[in-house]
């Protein structure tokens, strides 16, 4: 699996619980609705990845600009005026990179590959670059390739 190029609806439960926020995108980072983000050390989100300095923020919603107008680019400027309304604390179904496609790792947390999906502790690299994402909660195909995922919320344990 790879990143989004193109807006990504995704299946949601846990509205309840949701918790949203906005923030402004990296400069000259692109994202789309349904990416996975995080925060950078500079305060802004980008594109989730096994990436050093990341912190993961949440699912994308929408994409704004200044005004507070929907817009279809997506891409992050110097001033900070495009902005990604952003969600956490709600499952969201996920693709699930084959390596944390087990049974044993339901509860446990997983961490971003991209910012289309998620895999465990040994697929997403060293402790250093590891972004969690959250606990995974519940396989949705036979195959194991998607699954629930409780966002911004860990397992007690690591998937491995």
């Amino acid at each position: 699996m790879s990143a989004l190029t193109a807006d990504k609806i995704r299946l949601t439960r846990g509205e309840q619980s949701k918790v949203q926020i906005e923030a402004a995108l990296v400069t000259g980072q692109t994202v789309y609705v349904g990416s996975l983000v995080s925060w950078t050390t500079s305060g802004r989100v980008r594109a989730a990845d096994n990436a050093t300095g990341q912190q993961f923020a949440g699912v994308v919603e929408e994409i704004v600009n200044d005004t507070n107008g929907s817009i279809s680019t997506a891409t992050g400027n110097a001033a900070g005026t495009v902005r990604a309304r952003i969600a956490y604390g709600h499952e969201v179904e996920l693709d699930v990179r084959t390596a944390a496609r087990t049974f044993t790792n339901l509860g446990k947390t997983v961490f971003a590959d991209s910012d289309d999906d998620v895999t465990d502790a040994t697929g997403a690299g060293t402790a250093a670059v590891r972004v969690r994402v959250g606990q995974l909660k519940q396989f949705t195909l036979a195959n194991r390739s998607r699954a629930f995922v409780l966002l911004g919320v860990f397992g007690s344990t690591d998937a491995t």
